[in-house]
């Protein structure tokens, strides 16, 4: 049986195929993200991280602001699984479970989404070349304008509720969970408080 340091060893040096070098790499940013803040995440660090130089992470990516643009589209993607969370008939009554649900995903993903996340909001543009996510950018921001056209289409939401009104209360509710997990409050979470308000804003949307 190999030891841990040679079975690490041989993760690191086994020839892998250019898609899943990038996957890896992309992983190790959003970590390095997550530890070191934006400005940490350096492309000697990410590089070290995967087992690279930087002019062999260069090759797979032609600069650290491509780089970070590719792991916020990763990001990206996987915050649309919460949004996926249900498929209840009733608009209304989906996106309360997909707030039930948030979560228990929050706190899978709170360093490869959540954290990074915060982190970059708080950080200064990385430079020329980036493509920072705006909220048109936001798939689970267009997920949730969705369900709630499809519940005005029903009849069940408000003709006069605007779809951006009712994804801006669903993400002002998840991020208002995500911070409070950055924070160590993770009592207002477990309690259901947030969950609550949540419900009482989604019940006056309800025709």
């Amino acid at each position: 049986m190999l030891s841990r340091e040679m079975a690490k060893y041989v993760r690191r040096h086994l020839r892998k195929s250019g898609t899943e070098r990038r996957q890896e790499i992309l992983e190790a940013t959003l970590e390095i993200i997550s530890e070191h803040g934006l400005e940490g995440a350096t492309v000697s660090r990410i590089a070290s991280a995967v087992g690279l130089t930087p002019g062999a992470l260069y090759r797979h990516f032609p600069s650290r602001a491509a780089l970070i643009s590719e792991a916020n589209k990763l990001a990206n993607e996987r915050a649309l699984v919460w949004i996926q969370a249900s498929t209840a008939s009733d608009p209304l009554r989906r996106l309360e479970q997909i707030a039930e649900a948030h979560a228990r995903w929050a706190a899978d993903n709170f360093r490869t989404v959540v954290r990074p996340f915060f982190l970059e909001l708080a950080s200064p543009p990385i430079g020329e070349g980036a493509e920072p996510l705006t909220l048109a950018d936001f798939k689970s921001f267009k997920a949730v304008t969705e369900i709630a056209e499809e519940g005005r289409r029903q009849g069940v939401i408000k003709a006069e509720v605007s779809p951006e009104e009712v994804a801006w209360a669903l993400h002002m509710f998840a991020w208002a969970e995500d911070i409070a997990l950055m924070a160590g409050a993770q009592g207002a979470v477990e309690d259901g408080t947030l969950r609550r308000a949540l419900k009482r804003l989604l019940d006056t949307f309800r025709a």
